[in-house]
């Protein structure tokens, strides 16, 4: 990917696309085999369509002053089961990465349409998928397990925003927010009304092998690249970057938080192999 001349970058779940701006910036400046074209699809809701339509708007005018070349494509959607391949306009001379950050989760409810969506990902052929995922257990039918994995990991974060978040932003409040509807649908809600759950990357890991996806590790100039951003922040010494395998894991303090993980589709036979897997 580095080396691309035409990136295509598909985004399950863009939000405010603040995270690909530094990226943009990074290869407006690659002076070796400069990238001749930039395209962002995002993927989104009808019922977020307008949100998304600013996301790229802002993101658009981002890539003018940079004087890169970009564009910005929507994926509108009325539910996830319509997600089909005919949907995304795939150039043949475009380096292909699918982007999935904190958006698995919310299907583990939903396996079938979780599976299209693999599906489909699998057919467009990407060159490779990053997936960042929450790294916790709250899915477990045992509530005493679910409280213990709730406690050690909303602690950890809770104590993460108290350290490095000024106790007056408005900001800290609205994710201290959202992290109690996470608890309570973890703790407080019956199985069949907890939308959003979290596994650990080994069930990942062992679902992914259904669709022939085969895990490969990062670059030494990339975990190298993100230790220095954390030693930029004054409480960047309680972060941790640890491996799983070939998987990085970011916590706070040795509690793990979020995994990130990139794939590649086999085109190989592997022979008939049923993961052992338990969402």
């Amino acid at each position: 990917m580095g080396s691309a001349r035409k990136l295509h970058l598909i985004d399950l779940e863009i939000r405010s696309g603040v995270q690909w701006t530094a990226m943009m910036q990074a290869l407006a400046e690659r002076e070796q085999r400069p990238l001749e074209h930039l395209k962002v699809t995002a993927v989104c809701l009808a019922s977020n369509q307008k949100n998304t339509e600013a996301t790229g708007g802002r993101l658009e005018s981002f890539a003018k002053s940079m004087n890169l070349p970009f564009t910005f494509k929507l994926v509108n959607v009325t539910t996830m089961n319509d997600i089909k391949e005919e949907l995304f306009e795939i150039a043949a001379d475009e380096s292909l990465v699918v982007v999935s950050n904190s958006f698995l989760r919310s299907f583990i409810p939903n396996p079938d349409c979780l599976e299209n969506l693999m599906r489909v990902i699998k057919n467009l052929n990407p060159s490779m998928m990053i997936v960042a995922e929450v790294e916790a257990n709250h899915n477990s039918p045992i509530f005493v397990n679910r409280f213990i994995e709730a406690l050690f990991f909303y602690s950890a974060y809770f104590d993460c925003l108290e350290t490095c978040m000024d106790q007056n932003l408005e900001h800290k409040s609205a994710i201290e927010a959202l992290f109690s509807k996470g608890i309570r649908e973890t703790l407080a809600l019956d199985d069949n009304e907890r939308l959003t759950r979290n596994v650990k990357i080994e069930v990942w890991r062992a679902f992914f092998t259904r669709f022939k996806m085969v895990e490969i590790g990062f670059s030494e100039s990339s975990l190298y690249q993100a230790s220095l951003v954390l030693k930029q922040y004054p409480c960047g010494s309680s972060c941790t970057l640890d491996k799983n395998g070939k998987c990085l894991i970011l916590g706070w303090k040795g509690t793990p938080l979020h995994s990130l993980s990139a794939w590649k589709f086999s085109r190989e036979r592997l022979g008939r192999f049923f993961a052992n897997y338990r969402f």
